[in-house]
């Protein structure tokens, strides 16, 4: 005979109401753990895509950060690149304002749950005319699902980089004393200021005509 537990329907078994693996059959113990563990996983929460949001921009810029905090100016980034500060209802100055309301005294960051505090502060603001769910609700869809904007960061360009390295037409100053206008280098008469012993004079272009004129 099979252990009761088995035989109900999985709807009537509620977690708090597991048996005892002892009082089961042994045939019926496998079974028991197996489920269990299913339904441990399915209880388990997954992070949001809200929370996957913060804790993007918590640890933007600091290779060091856990993503569990954020600090204020990590924090602005976030309300200006999703669009949550847009410079007219939600200010730069409502940012720092709300970060400082909500944190914790003498913290300097601000927890997830902080974080969540601070968007019911903003999203009144941001969206006036919804219902305060409502406006809890778009701030957060502006947030989810974005990544932390690199604007102003310098790419490095791999594209035609040496040739603009070699190109001795640009080169200025010394450098450009180093090669003649065909981009071939002067060897030592390029590095050196060398003496002229021939007898005649630096501008004369007759030297070494006389022989071949008289």
């Amino acid at each position: 005979m099979r252990s009761q537990w088995v035989t109900q329907p999985r709807s009537q078994r509620p977690w708090s109401c597991w048996p005892r693996v002892a009082d089961l059959l042994p045939e019926d113990r496998e079974l028991n753990l197996r489920e269990q563990g299913r339904e441990h996983l399915l209880c388990q929460p997954r992070m949001s895509e809200l929370e996957k949001a913060f804790r993007k921009f918590a640890t933007y810029g600091d290779t060091a950060a856990t993503g569990n905090d954020m600090t204020c100016k990590n924090f602005s980034k976030l309300c200006k690149d999703c669009g949550v500060m847009d410079g007219k209802a939600v200010t730069s100055t409502d940012v720092d304002i709300v970060f400082n309301k909500v944190k914790t005294k003498g913290a300097r960051t601000i927890n997830f749950v902080e974080f969540q505090q601070s968007m019911k502060e903003l999203c009144g603001k941001r969206f006036k005319s919804k219902s305060p769910e409502e406006a809890l609700q778009a701030v957060y869809a502006l947030i989810e699902g974005k990544d932390p904007a690199n604007v102003g960061v310098t790419k490095a360009t791999t594209v035609g980089g040496v040739e603009r390295l070699t190109d001795t037409s640009k080169y200025t100053g010394s450098h450009k004393e180093r090669f003649d206008d065909s981009g071939k280098g002067k060897g030592l008469a390029g590095r050196e200021e060398l003496t002229d012993n021939s007898g005649y004079v630096g501008a004369y272009k007759g030297s070494g005509s006389y022989d071949k004129t008289h």
